[in-house]
């Protein structure tokens, strides 16, 4: 292929690439590193202040206001800060306070007076929370997707269709209102409260307590990343040689067998690659967080940026959150990363 044919075809991809990831990209590191305020100067204003018989005084006094350019904008001043900004999202001073010096709790040992303190840091409680909704939703949604497709698949043909389309119904509706969903299902009055305590169980209020509602958002975290997975793996399934599996019959081997041996280790590319869009997906855990007001029992990195950004106003700390997020999600990344180069140095 020639050089021109070959940029022909690459350059749009890497244009689009640039515009859309590099550039967002560098901006965040750049908001990061710098402060930035609205240049202010004392004005003199005088104002009239009413008093008794309907009289006026008048009243002079020192006001800040902005200071505007030629074009009568205000102001603004850059500050470049480094890593403060950075420093004051993971609120490092206080981190190393709950380490070295985790204080008292009755009934707790160092570590857990140690945790106990850490988490209650706005941060690394966000970064808690968001680390074990990735840890666990993923192999769920994995070992649940991979039963729909095991499922689906032993059926018959003129099912299969039907099977398809219901088991993907999560993942056809937006993030928001599934969650809307699953949030109006379990509120204090709602259907599943009022049956339960209609068979006996008495009245739960599941978004009262901090275990069922973390329990609760990762429950809906499987459900809706589970279709996913299944059409994924299902659509591996298809392309299964069945030579490896009736010699396997042949030999004896069980449901087990077959499945561990050669099924999954036929859909591991298939599974990794899952994991991989997973995991990115997960450590942006939002919508339910938002939809379920549970920033109080579980938090987010991504909501600690939404609510700095549109309830602080402070962009740069959003953007020390945003980049943090980023390196959160390449780090996990990187051993998944490295086992599938391994698997594949390994095959070749």
């Amino acid at each position: 292929m020639k050089l021109r044919t070959f940029l022909a075809f690459v350059a749009p991809s890497v244009a689009v690439m640039v515009i859309l990831i590099a550039v967002p990209l560098v901006g965040i590191v750049y908001l990061s590193l710098y402060q930035s305020h609205t240049k202010t100067e004392l004005v003199e204003l005088t104002v009239e202040v009413p008093t008794f018989g309907g009289k006026t005084r008048k009243d002079t006094r020192l006001s800040p206001q902005p200071v505007l350019d030629e074009n009568g904008e205000p102001v603004r001043v850059w500050k470049f800060v480094g890593t403060q900004n950075l420093a004051k999202a993971t609120d490092l001073k206080q981190l190393t306070q709950a380490i070295t010096d985790p204080g008292d709790a009755s009934g707790r040992g160092f570590l857990g007076r140690m945790y106990q303190e850490v988490v209650n840091i706005e941060f690394w409680a966000a970064l808690e929370f968001t680390l074990l909704y990735t840890f666990l939703t993923t192999p769920a949604m994995l070992m649940v997707g991979l039963g729909l497709a095991l499922a689906v698949n032993s059926v018959t043909r003129q099912m299969r269709g039907t099977l398809v389309f219901a088991t993907l119904l999560p993942m056809i509706v937006t993030p928001i209102v599934s969650s809307l969903a699953v949030y109006w299902l379990f509120l204090d009055n709602s259907l599943v409260s009022t049956l339960m305590e209609y068979l006996g169980f008495g009245r739960f209020y599941f978004l009262a307590d901090k275990v069922t509602t973390r329990t609760l958002i990762i429950l809906y975290g499987v459900w809706f990343a589970a279709p996913f997975a299944f059409i994924i793996l299902y659509a591996g399934l298809q392309t299964l040689p069945l030579e490896p599996l009736e010699s396997a019959m042949i030999d004896g081997a069980n449901e087990w067998q077959r499945l561990r041996y050669i099924i999954i280790p036929h859909l591991s590319p298939l599974i990794t690659v899952i994991a991989l869009i997973h995991i990115m997906d997960a450590y942006r855990v939002f919508e339910p967080i938002l939809v379920f007001s549970s920033d109080v029992y579980a938090s987010s990195v991504q909501f600690l940026t939404y609510f700095v950004l549109s309830y602080e106003d402070n962009i740069h700390r959003a953007a020390a959150y945003s980049l943090l997020t980023i390196v959160g999600v390449i780090l996990l990344l990187i051993p998944v990363l490295r086992q599938s180069f391994r698997e594949r140095q390994v095959e070749t």
